[in-house]
């Protein structure tokens, strides 16, 4: 019997990862739709690429057991939001200061939306709604950049997380998003996959504990 040491045994599983890999890593640059001009990525090619990188980000999304529907205008994405505030029965609605929630939630007129929202609201509100600034197709996760809106508190505190998305900012990978932004990052940027999960010692995942128990996402695909 040969006996290896904890590092021959750490290198070797490394070894035996990468090789597993390989395949993958062969496609990888299939996903890349865009270049790098000048630190700004050119927009995804064509429809057809939209469309694909959209079923992709909706299937990952699903797989998390995230909400997600499809608008194809400002107005229906209101319909859509008035249908999660009547399933919830959510009262005390914080909303961020993005120009796309702006458009779409000044369309619906029965609901009270909070702007500005103090830290007492948010930690007493029932829902929180925020745009994203990018998306990751690969792993259904939201990209929010506070430099661009304000939505920290408002997407991880509130019991729910509704996030509107305009289909155009979806990307294959985590690696293009990084390009797009590492020549103005901003003081933080926030990476949400699905609802918040929490498990134990023992495995037992519990849903919700340290942010939204839910989160919905509606997809603009005309913009």
């Amino acid at each position: 019997m040969v006996m290896t040491t904890a590092r021959e045994d750490i290198i070797g599983s490394i070894r035996r990862h990468l090789a597993t890999s390989r395949p993958f890593d062969a496609v990888h640059g299939e996903h890349r739709h865009f270049e790098v001009v000048a630190n700004q990525a050119l927009p995804v090619e064509n429809v057809t690429d939209v469309r694909k990188l959209l079923d992709n980000f909706c299937a990952s999304a699903e797989m998390l057991g995230i909400h997600i529907e499809i608008a194809s205008d400002e107005r229906e994405a209101a319909v859509l939001i008035e249908s999660v505030i009547d399933r919830t029965g959510a009262k005390k609605i914080a909303v961020s200061n993005s120009q796309l929630v702006s458009e779409v939630t000044e369309i619906i007129e029965t609901v009270e939306f909070t702007r500005n929202a103090s830290i007492d609201f948010l930690f007493d509100s029932d829902l929180g709604i925020t745009s994203a600034q990018w998306a990751i197709a690969e792993t259904g996760t939201l990209v929010l950049e506070a430099e661009n809106e304000d939505h920290r508190l408002i997407s991880l505190v509130p019991p729910v997380h509704l996030c509107l998305l305009e289909a155009s900012k979806i990307r294959q990978t985590l690696g293009e998003i990084l390009e797009l932004t590492q020549a103005n990052l901003g003081h933080a940027m926030t990476f949400i996959t699905g609802a918040s999960r929490t498990s134990d010692i023992e495995l037992t995942l519990a849903i919700g504990v340290h942010g939204p128990g839910e989160l919905h996402i509606i997809v603009l695909n005309d913009r």
